[in-house]
């Protein structure tokens, strides 16, 4: 009503002087209602009544360009607006050439009267919140030269009315939510410069004839949905030097060649994301990238062997990572006698061989990871600042680097390298990345890494590194991420003297090493820390209160370790990942941490409860039970009828399969032993014939083998074993069946197993005839073949069919991980036609966690040989007269 008040005031003020406010200020007051937010004042300080010129233009606002006495222009890009506007008010500026409102928050429509804005030559509403289709009279617009309606949220297809744009040089309407087919008067706009629809739904086929814009310089149509053949034509008579056609569904112009040929005047090309299939160049073809500076075919079905490109004399920047190239690196891609290549991407392809050197001094950035390149690390690496080599299969050690150049990037990850990190540090000033992880390293940590000095990434995790943790690392000005995992470090954490240096540490990750001591309680002092995990180690005692003082703190994991005492309370709102689970740690979780579900707490801490018991957490370890003392009673009861019942059950189930065994299979002659032997069935049905089968000894021949002896009786557990090849006295975790050779039951409990549900520990192959993860092992089903002192072996089925033997070690049987890892590398370089050859090992999160894999011997058991039992191949075993007269 004020404002109301005040316009009339004016108006009277200016019918007194003789002239009224002119149509175009009435509209930018009008506009000037719609905004609601102006955080710098700049329009709504500035457009006022009181500011208002009387030659008819109010040239003194911000924002308004004049052309005499009309307003030409509106510019405010770049303010942080938020406004709801009414575009259709700019039709009364009979003189309006450009509006502009770039990166703001403005929403409203592009109004059905558009084609009324006669002299509109330049319009930019990108990155905003405009919405809706956009009207057919957008074809109207003759004079517009330039319109970018980019980033915002328009839909629906374009008019065929677009067509009327007869001046457009540049037509940006990218980043925006436009489906449906191209239609084909986009090109027959002749003065068109730049072409940007990507970032769009945009489908089917492109359009022919963009070819025809003799003036277009830049067509960038790269993520939409445009299937179809690469379009000949247009890459043979195009004047245009920037195409970007990539994030589509394309596929080759032939099932020969790539494309037919390609005009000189394309110097930026970009195909990757697609659906191109074939080789890259045919013999014929070797020109056809001679004039292009940067090519990208990444991410696409090349496949075949890569050319030299010693003929593209201009080429710069080439990516052909994500194909199915194979064969060798050409050495000329590498010298860089005749290419002035400054970056180079072969990443995840199947190349092979080796690199012996980088000659190049263009080469800056050199990416071959995930081949299959083999041989030591290149002795040399050229002008290259980053340098990825990770996922291949390089071996030998690293003493090479000292005559590496100046690289800031440098990632080794997975391969097969050994021996120490050397202290090396004058030509690594510049390192910011530093990525060794998957390796075989071994001994200390070196020194050098302090001395980094613009180091942000470190990962030296999955290693074999031992010694103590560098207490000037966790103080670092320039480190952000420390990843250590999976490694032996020992000793306690321990921080260097304060001092006026900050840390920036953002990633910390100790986790799975040998590390004790106390949790440090200078941790507090990372103020940046956002994750932190220390799981898997020997760290004990309280925790202490400081921890609350971590106030960036999103993710703690102090799992696996033997804290004791209280949570501390008071922790930081903004932790979403916390686990304290398998410690000692007692008391009441804070209220604060109850939002954690139950696996953040259990296993372990058994003396840590909720005060009410969260929600489904009523067998947890800890928490008190509100429940009447008869309940537990009647549970008790309960549990030991089901008992009773089950194994009432499972004796008459065997009873029944003895019974049925004996009737199928009349018991044989007895040998000079005294003992009965038949062939028993399985229980699931199927055969166990053959020199690799199973021996089952029946109760008979257990009770056989016993007689004589007054002291000895069989007990219901042995004569189920005998019967099953299965011990009730054993529970396994493991789902493999233990189908096969059958044991006393005091025996099977003295060599019993514990099997964790999944394998989660590192498996390692000692040559390459086998590959597979720990999960895949965990799902091979197997058989018991048999137990020793040290630990039960396993036949098991890999996927490909192949039979390997898993032995699983007693716990105490394994020496330490750095011990156990030097005898199997030795025993695995025996060569022997009596030595079964050792494949690989497995070393799990905990102590009974040790795996060794050898080759499957299927050449039955020595039982069979003495015994003549069915199903043996080959005579039978015969002593010698010399053996039976020496007994």
């Amino acid at each position: 009503m004020k404002l109301f008040r005040l316009l009339l005031l004016s108006l009277f003020f200016f019918s007194s002087m003789g002239q009224l406010p002119s149509q175009d200020i009435l509209a930018l007051l009008e506009f000037k209602k719609g905004i609601k937010h102006d955080p710098t004042g700049y329009v709504l300080e500035s457009w006022n009544e009181e500011s208002i010129d009387f030659n008819g233009c109010p040239s003194s606002w911000n924002g308004i360009v004049c052309n005499g006495g009309n307003v030409a222009g509106v510019v405010l890009d770049n303010l942080g607006l938020s406004a709801d506007v009414d575009m259709s008010l700019f039709a009364n500026l009979t003189l309006l050439v450009k509006v502009s409102m770039a990166n703001n928050s403005i929403t409203g429509e592009i109004p059905d009267n558009i084609g009324d804005f006669k002299s509109l030559q330049f319009m930019d509403v990108s990155n905003n919140l405009f919405s809706s289709s956009l009207p057919p009279g957008i074809g109207k617009l003759g004079s517009l030269k330039n319109l970018s309606l980019a980033g915002n949220n328009f839909s629906g297809s374009l008019p065929d009315s677009i067509s009327g744009l007869a001046s457009i040089q540049s037509l940006d309407l990218s980043r925006n939510s436009f489906s449906g087919s191209l239609p084909t008067s986009l090109t027959r706009l002749n003065n068109l410069v730049h072409l940007n629809l990507s970032s769009n739904g945009f489908a089917k086929r492109i359009p022919k004839g963009f070819e025809l814009i003799s003036n277009l310089q830049v067509l960038d149509l790269h993520g939409n949905m445009f299937d179809g053949h690469l379009d000949g034509m247009f890459f043979l008579l195009t004047n245009a030097s920037h195409v970007d056609l990539s994030g589509n569904m394309l596929v080759s112009s032939s099932s020969q060649k790539l494309l037919p040929g390609m005009s000189e005047s394309i110097k930026f090309l970009n195909l990757s994301h697609n659906q191109l299939s074939g080789s890259l160049l045919n013999g014929s073809d070797l020109q056809l990238f001679a004039s292009v500076k940067v090519l990208d075919l990444s991410y696409n079905q090349l496949s075949g062997e890569l050319p030299g490109f010693d003929f593209a004399y201009e080429l710069q920047v080439l990516k052909l990572s994500n194909n199915k190239f194979s064969g060798f690196i050409p050495n000329d891609l590498l010298k860089g006698d005749s290419l002035l290549l400054t970056e180079l991407d072969l990443s995840a392809n199947n190349l092979s061989g080796t690199i012996s050197m980088i000659m190049s001094t263009t080469l800056h950035v050199l990416d071959l990871s995930s081949n299959a390149l083999v041989g030591e690390l290149p002795l040399v690496t050229g002008s290259c600042a980053v340098l990825d080599l990770s996922s291949n299969r390089f071996e030998g050690n690293l003493t090479g680097m000292v005559k590496w150049g100046n690289i800031e990037y440098l990632d080794l990850s997975q391969n097969r390298l050994t021996g120490p990190i050397p202290e090396v540090a004058p030509q690594f000033l510049r390192l910011n990345y530093l990525n060794l992880s998957h390796n075989s390293f071994t001994s200390p940590l070196p020194k050098v890494l302090t001395q980094y000095p613009k180091l942000r990434v470190l990962d030296l995790s999955s290693n074999q590194l031992d010694g103590s943790l560098l207490t000037e690392l966790l103080m670092s000005p320039t480190l952000q991420e420390i990843h250590l995992e999976n490694n032996l470090l020992n000793g306690a954490i321990e921080f260097s003297p304060p001092s006026t240096a900050h840390s920036n540490l953002q990633v910390i990750d100790l986790s799975h090493n040998q590390l004790d001591g106390f949790f440090p309680s200078r941790f507090d002092s990372l103020s940046g820390l956002q994750v932190l995990n220390l799981a898997g180690n020997n760290l004990s005692g309280s925790l202490p209160s400081s921890i609350a003082d971590m106030s960036s703190l999103s993710s703690l994991d102090l799992s696996q370790n033997h804290f004791t005492g209280p949570l501390p309370n008071n922790l930081s709102e903004s932790i979403g990942i916390f686990n304290v689970s398998y410690n000692d740690l007692s008391g009441v979780v804070p209220e604060n941490l109850r939002r954690f579900p139950t696996s953040s707490f259990y296993p372990g801490n058994n003396r840590l409860r909720f005060p009410a018991g969260p929600p489904g957490s009523n067998d947890l370890p800890g928490r008190n039970s509100g429940k009447k003392p008869i309940n537990t009673i009647v549970k008790a009861v309960v549990i030991v009828a089901c008992v009773i019942a089950l194994i009432i059950l499972i004796m008459l189930a065997v009873f029944i399969l003895y019974i049925r065994t004996r009737r199928r299979n009349p018991p044989g002659q007895v040998t000079n032993n005294g003992i009965r032997r038949h062939t028993q069935t399985n229980p699931s049905g199927t055969s166990r014939t053959g020199s690799g089968g199973a021996l089952i000894v029946s109760a008979e021949d257990l009770v056989a083998s016993k007689k004589g002896s007054t002291t000895e009786i069989t007990s219901p557990d042995e004569k189920m074993a005998a019967v099953t090849g299965f011990s009730p006295s054993k529970h396994r975790h493991l789902s493999w069946s233990e189908s096969g050779d059958s044991f006393p039951a005091e025996n099977l409990a003295r060599l019993d197993v514990r099997s964790p549900d999944r394998l989660v520990g590192e498996l390692y192959f000692l040559d390459d005839t086998i590959k597979m993860t720990p999960e895949e092992l965990s799902r091979a089903p197997a058989e018991v073949l048999g137990r020793s002192s040290h630990g039960t072996s396993y036949r098991a089925t890999l996927d490909n069919g192949i039979f390997i033997t898993v032995k699983w070690l007693r716990e105490g049987v394994a020496k330490q991980r750095k011990e156990f890892s030097k005898e199997a590398k030795k025993f695995a370089n025996i060569r022997h036609p009596n030595v079964v050859g050792l494949r690989g090992y497995y070393w799990g999160p905990t102590p009974h966690e040790k795996l060794i894999l050898s080759d499957y011997i299927s050449a039955g058991s020595l039982a069979s040989f003495l015994y003549d039992r069915p199903g043996r191949k080959g005579p039978p075993f015969n002593l010698g007269p010399e053996a039976q007269d020496s007994s």
